[in-house]
């Protein structure tokens, strides 16, 4: 407990202002296309993925940016996953045993389909930077904007990553990056946007509130 409380104290009490500014020097064309070179690689082997992403790349910013670019354009949101997360969120009958299998389902969604919800998205990309030497945490929270409620609350029902780099912490939310389900199709269309890779603190928190509200200060904070 007092490593995990010291840990917590180093990370809110060090962090100086991280805005998306501290990288408009930097040009991810080289980054981009590393990585859409890569397109249809699988999942199988993840140190060899992240290996191939970013290991002819010189900073941990550009790398970070390959490998967000390749998850948010070869991995697809699966709105099937989606609302059965947010059934088993609302439905409290859901046993621990039904939760686990359902994590698992999504596990193997997503490495063999390559299709996944926000946790899936989130989770893939802590992982791969993991992988790369570069610190990321799966953010859990919920769009304070959302109606999704549970007795008149809001609950959880998104994820998104924190990433440190050159010993900030900045923001990213792959999934609402990577496209959308088509309405009519039901079909996922693949749509970068970009604006939610290390997006401003205060943009992102319209749209972002962690569970753990330390994670909301030290965007205040910024």
């Amino acid at each position: 407990m007092y490593k995990l409380t010291l840990f917590i104290f180093f990370i809110f009490t060090t962090v100086t202002s991280a805005q998306r500014s501290d990288f408009a020097h930097i040009d991810f064309t080289t980054a981009d296309y590393k990585a859409s070179l890569l397109e249809g690689e699988e999942l199988y082997n993840l140190p060899l993925l992240s290996h191939k992403l970013t290991s002819t790349l010189t900073t941990d910013v550009e790398k970070f940016r390959a490998i967000y670019y390749w998850v948010t354009h070869n991995i697809k949101g699966n709105d099937a996953l989606t609302r059965k997360s947010k059934k088993m969120y609302l439905d409290k009958s859901y046993s621990d045993a039904k939760r686990s299998v359902f994590k698992q389902e999504v596990l193997t969604t997503l490495v063999n389909d390559k299709e996944t919800l926000c946790t899936g998205y989130a989770y893939l990309i802590k992982k791969l930077a993991l992988l790369s030497g570069i610190t990321c945490e799966v953010i859990n929270g919920y769009d304070p904007t959302s109606t999704f409620k549970s007795n008149g609350k809001l609950i959880a029902n998104h994820a998104w990553n924190s990433i440190q780099l050159n010993g900030k912490w900045y923001v990213c939310d792959a999934t609402w990056s990577s496209g959308y389900t088509d309405v009519k199709s039901q079909l996922f269309i693949y749509d970068f946007d970009p604006s939610y890779f290390l997006m401003e603190p205060e943009e992102f928190l319209k749209k972002h509130h962690a569970t753990n509200e330390q994670w909301n200060d030290l965007l205040v904070m910024q």
